[in-house]
């Protein structure tokens, strides 16, 4: 009787970075900068472009990203318009 022999290379890190992946782009609604730091770690842990979780990492990583300019450019301006607002109450 044969032996079945698997020479298909073990592919370590993938299963890794493809959780880290999905995780980083569920936290994109909760906390951005763990879905960030999960994106960045699963992209670490992807061997190469062509993985799964490589790809998710990427969109995890962007959408995070994105999410904190839009938080930080929102409080900039939240913040210039209170300033305003207390402004105009100080003349009066």
């Amino acid at each position: 009787m044969e032996e079945y022999r698997n020479d298909v290379p073990e592919k370590k890190g993938t299963d890794a970075s493809f959780v880290l992946g999905i995780l980083s782009i569920v936290f994109v609604a909760v906390c951005q900068v763990v879905g960030l730091i999960l994106g960045i770690i699963g992209l670490n842990k992807a061997k190469d472009k062509s993985e799964t979780g490589w790809t998710l990492s990427v969109i995890g990583i962007v959408l995070n990203a994105v999410i904190i300019a839009v938080a930080v450019i929102g409080i900039i301006i939240l913040l210039i318009l209170f300033n305003g607002i207390m402004n105009s109450f100080y003349y009066w």
